[in-house]
């Protein structure tokens, strides 16, 4: 038995698209039949993708920090795309290192890509979707937020509050009849979600704790992106809330 992944009709809005598991999202959209509107800071990489990816996906610059480029950038997308019925906001960056020795300015700043701006883009994209049908927000957490780490803490705080966040926002909008759900990935080989690929505040500490089995690494991204097309595509009425998904090998976090 095979499991099929038909979005066709579906209108996706996707923010971080241009590199790393948004990029990776928005092929695996269209792959399944939706059209995709791609929100990233980085025009020529949109560009580049869109023409990849053709017809169905366009691409709105935006910088999900600045709270009134991404209202309008939302805007812009649902009216190309006839009105939105899914968003899955992953734009996000890491951070490595001691909270007794980083900067709280860095964390702030942290915290406004990786905590506000994924909650932004919901609050504004929902009122762009309709009344009844499939309708599903599904954000993009991390297992940061699952294992305590040492050096990983303003991150994984960003990321645990977001998972609560999602938890509050699934009681919200079940009533009338929207799926939320997030999906916490461990480490995949993509750009921003890679081990040695974060924000460096602080002074580095020792994880002291093995990441990966002996022989085992990051995996490819395409079972990621997968997996979000996947919880796009259940039937009307039911939603997957909560997903974890690493690496076999992967130990920690």
């Amino acid at each position: 038995m095979t499991v099929a992944v038909d979005l066709s009709g579906r209108r996706v809005l996707v923010t971080g698209a241009s590199s790393g598991i948004g990029a990776m999202t928005c092929r695996a959209l269209v792959g399944s039949g939706a059209r995709v509107a791609m929100l990233a800071r980085r025009k020529e990489r949109l560009d580049e993708l869109a023409e990849e990816l053709g017809e169905r996906a366009i691409g709105v610059r935006c910088d999900v920090t600045d709270l009134e480029m991404l209202a309008g950038a939302v805007d812009e997308a649902a009216r190309s795309l006839g009105g939105l019925d899914g968003v899955v906001p992953v734009a996000g960056v890491g951070m490595v290192g001691g909270m007794m020795t980083g900067a709280p300015e860095r964390w702030r700043d942290l915290m406004d890509i990786n905590l506000i701006g994924p909650l932004a883009t919901a609050r504004y994209a929902v009122a762009h979707f309709a009344s009844s049908g499939r309708r599903d927000v599904v954000f993009v957490g991390s297992t940061g937020a699952l294992t305590p780490m040492v050096g990983l803490g303003v991150y994984a705080a960003s990321k645990r509050g977001l998972k609560a966040a999602v938890d509050a926002l699934r009681l919200e909008l079940a009533p009338a009849g929207v799926n939320v759900g997030i999906v916490m990935p461990g480490m995949f080989d993509t750009e921003g979600l890679g081990p040695d690929v974060a924000i460096v505040e602080g002074d580095l500490l020792d994880f002291n704790v093995p990441m990966f089995a002996e022989g085992a690494g990051v995996a490819p991204p395409h079972a990621l992106a997968s997996v979000v097309a996947f919880v796009l595509s259940l039937p009307e009425g039911v939603a997957i809330n909560e997903l974890v998904i690493r690496p076999t090998g992967q130990l920690n976090p």
